[in-house]
């Protein structure tokens, strides 16, 4: 599963019992949409731990943010989980600013960074 637009990619692959997304570009208001149809689908037929690979994100909003909130909130209803690997010191300090690192199982750890 992948979704591209200008800047942006979400590639979802599967291992094992997880699935990683590989995000790049900028996370915004236009491409959000495009993250939570990606999300939706896993969601809706995923495993128990979504990962998301920050480490080609460049630039995060307050879209971004609300997406990634409302796909952690609907796989907690279902005692799921999503984690964030990979992000850039400014990324993860978006995170911490809006006290979400928790939430969102931000990995500031920079040995737990890589994904596979």
């Amino acid at each position: 599963m992948s979704v591209s637009a200008e800047g942006f990619s979400a590639k979802a692959l599967g291992l094992d019992d997880d699935t990683v997304v590989f995000v790049t570009g900028e996370l915004d208001m236009a491409t959000a949409p495009e993250l939570t149809g990606v999300l939706g689908k896993i969601i809706e037929h995923g495993p128990q731990e979504v990962v998301l690979d920050f480490s080609g994100l460049s630039f995060i909003d307050s879209s971004g943010i609300a997406a990634l909130v409302d796909s952690q909130q609907r796989l907690s209803e279902q005692k799921r989980r999503l984690s964030i690997h990979g992000a850039q010191p400014g990324t993860v300090r978006v995170f911490e600013i809006a006290g979400l690192v928790d939430f969102l199982r931000v990995q500031t750890d920079p040995g737990e960074d890589s994904v596979l």
